[in-house]
């Protein structure tokens, strides 16, 4: 959310409660911790910035209230919010000391003389780099900046000519090959230190050196416009006249420099200077972002989620390919589900049009640097195990300075390039998901993507094409929260059941061919052009943003409604848990914003699509839970035992529908599941 500017009054309003409150319970009252980086500056006291921001805009917009600290940034965004009311930011530093520039002084030193020598993992050059990246990352303008990390490299197999350590920001780039970012350049004779604004080269270089050269000079210009007095004021310098050294990469260094500042060896400055130098150049790369990368027309919120599936939905019926719309629109269904949670599967027939639609989605994604934004992957009988998503190490490769070369399937290089964009959405389809045992090749992918914890190998690939951890202290990384999984499932007697973690997780639909569907102008569906870039950033905003949902105006009436079913539910051991309450609430939101506003209209959808699919065992076991589902589908206020379903009549059509097929289903067959 934008800060903007705060009144000279409201920020007034705020010192005083602040004065007459005292910190800790100004803080405590409004819900902020206290600032480490940061300290406003009034008649030579300090205050916590942010929390004097957030309860200055409250004072200034008495309809929308104090801000929370989660909703806006600090570092850049609170100076633009004090200045024009004469108020100023500073970063607190403290005078006097050295760690960083010892630090500096000492990576000089050291690898001066590493080059004279092989190349070693184990050299204490590393362990001095290690500690460079930890120190500037706990300082204060990484840490105000948390999705900014710090990464440094000497190289891989052989001692880089000129090392770097980048500050990257992870709503552009975790890569120094492409982007615009701060980083610390070393001259290849180490006679010093560059802190610059630089960008990255290697996906330019792809089209030719006179292309790489020309598109630097184009986004050095329009950065070099963002530059503020602060930069010259410390002496940083607006070209790219800087010496690395005579190598070609060194070179290329050189041409990609936005703006920058020298460090002579032995007369590095101490930490206080390095960081407001830190401070500044991180401020440039803020306001590239504000500017280049999210421009106000393309600022994605909850709101434009209507936009994107009006998009979407143009695309689709574009292609040729027949969805109906009205309620039940598959498209409309399929797009709320996946921002709710980017987790879908598609079960029906073969030759329903689950695969066409997963299809369109991936080409609307279109492509990036590293190529498409979509992967379709057959899944194959003999996955048993985690290794066809996440590879393997492979002992048949040859190893580099100790470290294995690992196999890498076509997932796990999807995985790793959805990782460098990570502002824009990636399509992994898994087409017909249930031809091997589910829970035995995606238990680890599943339970990554559920807890966000560490599971993808972080590997790159070397100079030998062969590709190899990329640190041994970081082994694994977390799923990028930009990815789409859409499994694609057909039911016959080839495939294996899905257990009910696996579609507990999961928002699964049924694709069926109504007769109605079945025109004479089918035609075979074609491709679809990809999706402007505001509308792909905002489906990964959404993803990302855990609290959107509680804006939704039927958020209450749903959450009521649902609190009833699972009463009810609990008379046969049926219940739901936390986590599909949650979800059912953040895809109610999802539809509300797309037009579905009648609550038992979102309630036809949550219990089709989130309660429904769990169900599933003999007849003795499912069937007292189905006719309590089919007392609700009838009318989720009215008698919970009248469990007679009559699809047209009942409040919930689309579930009264599948109830009824799976009550059939059971008296039939002794056995019912959602998917059969």
């Amino acid at each position: 959310m934008a800060l903007g500017v705060l009144s000279r009054e409201g920020i007034e309003r705020a010192l005083r409660e602040y004065d007459d409150l005292g910190r800790d319970a100004f803080l405590s009252k409004y819900g902020f911790g206290r600032a480490t980086a940061y300290a406003l500056m009034v008649d030579g006291r300090e205050y916590d910035p942010k929390a004097i921001a957030g309860v200055a805009y409250g004072f200034d917009h008495p309809d929308e209230g104090t801000l929370k600290n989660t909703q806006f940034n600090g570092g850049l965004q609170l100076r633009a919010a004090y200045r024009p009311a004469g108020f100023d930011v500073i970063l607190r530093t403290n005078p006097g000391d050295s760690v960083i520039q010892t630090l500096l002084e000492k990576f000089m030193a050291e690898y001066h003389d590493a080059r004279a020598g092989s190349f070693s993992g184990s050299h204490p050059v590393m362990t001095t780099l290690r500690s460079l990246e930890e120190r500037i990352g706990q300082s204060g303008p990484l840490l105000a900046r948390p999705h900014v990390k710090v990464k440094g490299s000497v190289g891989l197999g052989n001692w880089a000519a000129a090392p770097w350590i980048a500050l990257l920001d992870g709503r552009v780039t975790t890569s120094t090959q492409s982007g615009v970012y701060p980083v610390l350049l070393f001259r290849e004779d180490m006679s010093g230190v560059y802190v610059t604004v630089a960008q990255g080269t290697q996906e330019l270089k792809k089209l030719g050196r006179d292309h790489m050269l020309t598109q630097l000079e184009l986004t050095a210009s329009r950065v070099r416009s963002l530059a503020s007095g602060e930069l010259s004021g410390r002496s940083f310098v607006a070209d790219n006249a800087i010496s690395l050294g005579p190598g070609n990469l060194a070179r290329d260094y050189a041409a990609s420099i936005i703006v920058h500042k020298f460090y002579a060896r032995e007369s590095v400055p101490e930490d206080a200077e390095i960081l407001r130098d830190l401070d500044a150049v991180l401020d440039l790369s803020d306001s590239v972002i504000d500017r280049f990368h999210y421009p106000d027309d393309e600022r994605t919120t909850v709101s434009s989620l209507s936009e994107i599936a009006t998009a979407f939905r143009q695309a689709v019926d574009s292609s040729g390919l027949r969805v109906r719309s009205g309620h039940g629109d598959l498209v409309v269904a399929l797009l709320a589900a996946l921002v709710t949670k980017p987790f879908v599967i598609l079960a029906g027939m073969s030759g329903s049009g689950k695969t066409q639609l997963a299809l369109r989605l991936g080409e609307w994604f279109g492509s990036g640097p590293n190529g498409r934004r979509f992967l379709p992957v057959a899944v194959r009988p003999d996955w048993t195990g985690p290794e066809a998503l996440f590879g393997y190490e492979d002992a048949l490769r040859p190893p580099l300075n100790g470290r294995a070369a690992w196999f890498v399937p076509d997932t796990l290089r999807f995985l790793l390039s959805a990782v460098e964009e990570p502002d824009m959405p990636h399509l992994l389809l898994l087409d017909e998901m249930n031809l091997a045992h589910v829970e035995r090749y995606f238990s680890d992918f599943l339970s990554g993507f559920e807890s966000r914890d560490a599971v993808l190998p972080n590997l790159a690939m070397g100079p030998d094409g062969e590709w190899r951890l990329k640190s041994t202290a970081e082994r694994l990384i977390a799923l990028p929260r930009n990815v789409f999984v859409v499994g694609t499932v057909n039911v016959d007697e080839t495939t294996y059941q899905f257990s009910p973690k696996v579609l507990d997780r999961a928002t699964t639909f049924e694709v069926r061919t109504a007769t109605q569907d079945l025109s004479d102008e089918v035609v075979r569906p074609s491709a679809v052009p990809s999706a402007e870039v505001a509308h792909l950033r905002g489906m990964v905003e959404l993803v990302r943003d855990d609290t959107w949902q509680v804006r939704s105006a039927r958020r209450p009436a749903v959450s009521a409604a649902l609190r009833d079913l699972h009463h009810r539910l609990t008379e046969t051991d049926d219940e739901f848990g936390h986590r599909v309450f949650y979800e059912a609430l953040r895809y109610a939101a999802a539809l509300e914003h797309l037009g579905v506003a009648e609550r038992d209209q979102i309630l036809d959808h949550i219990v089709l699509l989130k309660v429904l699919p769990k169900i599933h065992g003999s007849r003795r076991r499912a069937e007292p839970v189905l006719k309590a589902l089919a007392a609700f589908a009838n009318a989720p206020d009215g008698d919970p035992n009248r469990s007679t379903i009559e699809p047209s009549t009942a409040a919930l059509p689309l579930s009264a529908a599948k109830l009824r097929r799976m009550l059939r289903s059971a008296e039939i067959n002794q056995f019912v599941s959602f998917t059969d």
